[in-house]
């Protein structure tokens, strides 16, 4: 029962923005479109105001499009059909992350200190020849400098607060190759993790940031233009058959 009420809830606060998206993107395009009419005499004018209300008519469809499959089918089926993951990315991946994130420190912490502790992901490097093949992530924490000994997770005891981090990975010429910098929350007396995903792994580019909040995957336009593209279809078709 309570999973009924969840869904009439979903449904019903849908619908209501889905109104909303209808009411003020799709009349605004209307008006800009009627404007754009009137002005057709003054070429550019009446081009850029139609071309406004076609891009705010697209934007209303768009966002009914996503709307409507989470009223009805629900949010977890709706992210299934519009929500493209990354390849490696499953959620066993990201429950080892986060008991590694867990794991007890192995390095002494003093009062007003926590750990900082680096997972990075060791890359497919016949992908790219431009390292050795014994490379290893140098993570600069404060602009010191720390060469990990491997792949492995590595703590770093550092100041509580918000720690500046750079990583990268040597090139075989010297060069230290792409630098990815980011701020990580350290609490005190606690474990910051910072995740290191080097570019040279293609389905999982350059960056410095937690992945737990990546199994939802990003919105894919391709899929929600086909779906409005669709359901577009659909409403004309049967508008058609109701006007003969």
């Amino acid at each position: 029962m309570e999973a009924v009420r969840s869904h009439l809830r979903v449904l019903g606060s849908t619908a209501i923005v889905m109104l909303a998206a209808v009411v003020v993107l799709g009349g605004s395009a209307v008006g800009l479109l009627l404007l754009a009419e009137y002005l057709r005499d003054t070429w550019l004018v009446g081009r850029l105001v139609a071309m406004i209300g076609f891009y705010l008519a697209a934007g209303g469809a768009l966002v009914v499009t996503l709307l409507l499959p989470i009223g009805v089918l629900g949010p977890n089926l709706a992210t299934k059909l519009f929500f493209v993951r990354n390849k490696v990315l499953t959620p066993d991946v990201v429950r080892d992350l986060v008991a590694t994130e867990a794991a007890a420190v192995t390095v002494p912490i003093a009062s007003g200190q926590g750990v900082l502790r680096v997972i990075p992901f060791k890359p497919e490097w016949w992908l790219d020849d431009s390292y050795a093949d014994d490379a290893a992530p140098v993570v600069a924490v404060e602009d010191v400098e720390y060469g990990l000994p491997g792949w492995g997770p590595y703590d770093i005891a550092v100041p509580a607060g918000s720690v500046d981090v750079v990583v990268w990975v040597p090139r075989r010429n010297g060069n230290l190759g792409r630098r990815v910098r980011n701020s990580i929350p350290v609490p005190e007396g606690r474990v910051g993790a910072l995740i290191f995903r080097p570019s040279s792994i293609p389905e999982l580019p350059g960056t410095v940031e937690s992945l737990s909040s990546e199994l939802t995957g990003t919105l894919s336009m391709f899929r929600l233009s086909l779906a409005a593209a669709v359901l577009i279809g659909f409403a004309y078709t049967a508008w058609r058959l109701i006007t003969g």
